[in-house]
């Protein structure tokens, strides 16, 4: 029962912390809920082991468990991590290469909403113009508890081509540096179903920047990177990284120049 009511505080304290980014009240709030949270926990405990009663959830651990389950939005989950001190350096280009270096005419903090925002119009103007089916999108969610990153998990089925079949991929998105000017998101991308998968794992790095522009026009810098992580030894590598260069290639022409009917390209 403790360690649950424990566990039950841990999480409640991140959903507060979401709503108090919200409303930009974190300091004044946080004693406060706090204090409450626990004065709930100790009456919930004396109560039960009182009555003892069946039921092994008490009212306030109901009301514990949704809030537990009530998702952070997205923008107010964005807001705590810019808010937050420490903060991973950007990382380097991945090694295999350079898919897009534009500017484009958007401030890093709109183009971030608008290519990682929940249900992205972008995102599914792309899946119609590539032939995306059977998207399955999940929710942002902390990948820890102490909040220093977002990750969410993207499912799809990419149409078929003259030489690759249909193939389902599933894309792991993990924010590696949000600041009010800059963001960084890591892809980890798997697609079991095409030959050679369990040799390799892809990955995709997407970073927004500002623009730099000397006009001081509000612009941000957009560059994605790929590359390929061999984690078995295969004579088929270099067939591999060709095929895989050719697909990914022809797909960014296509996010490029959709990108650009959106915001003019500087």
């Amino acid at each position: 029962m403790e360690s649950r009511e424990r566990s039950n505080v841990k999480h409640i304290k991140l959903s507060t912390l979401c709503k108090m980014a919200e409303g930009n009240q974190l300091l004044k709030v946080m004693d406060n809920t706090v204090d409450s949270i626990f004065n709930k926990i100790e009456e919930s405990s004396e109560e039960e082991d009182s009555t003892k009663s069946p039921n092994p959830l008490s009212d306030d651990e109901d009301n514990a468990q949704q809030k537990i389950s009530s998702p952070c939005s997205f923008e107010a989950a964005i807001a705590l991590m810019e808010s937050m001190e420490y903060k991973k350096e950007m990382p380097e280009n991945l090694p295999g290469g350079i898919l897009i270096d534009h500017v484009f005419a958007v401030s890093p903090h709109d183009l971030n909403v608008f290519l990682f925002g929940p249900n992205s119009k972008f995102r599914k103007d792309l899946e119609a113009l590539q032939g995306t089916t059977n998207v399955k999108e999940s929710p942002w969610t902390w990948k820890s508890e102490d909040m220093s990153s977002l990750t969410r998990v993207v499912e799809y089925t990419k149409t078929a081509t003259k030489l690759v079949k249909a193939v389902n991929t599933t894309e792991e998105q993990t924010y590696i540096r949000v600041t009010k000017e800059e963001f960084c998101v890591h892809f980890n991308i798997g697609i079991p179903e095409i030959p050679f998968s369990n040799t390799f794992k892809m990955e995709m790095l997407y970073k927004i920047m500002p623009g730099g522009l000397s006009s001081g026009e509000v612009s941000s810098q957009l560059v994605v990177s790929w590359g390929i992580v061999f984690i078995q030894r295969t004579i088929m590598k270099s067939i591999i990284e060709r095929g895989v260069r050719q697909g990914i290639k022809e797909s960014f022409d296509q996010f490029c120049n959709l990108l650009a009917q959106n915001f003019k390209l500087l």
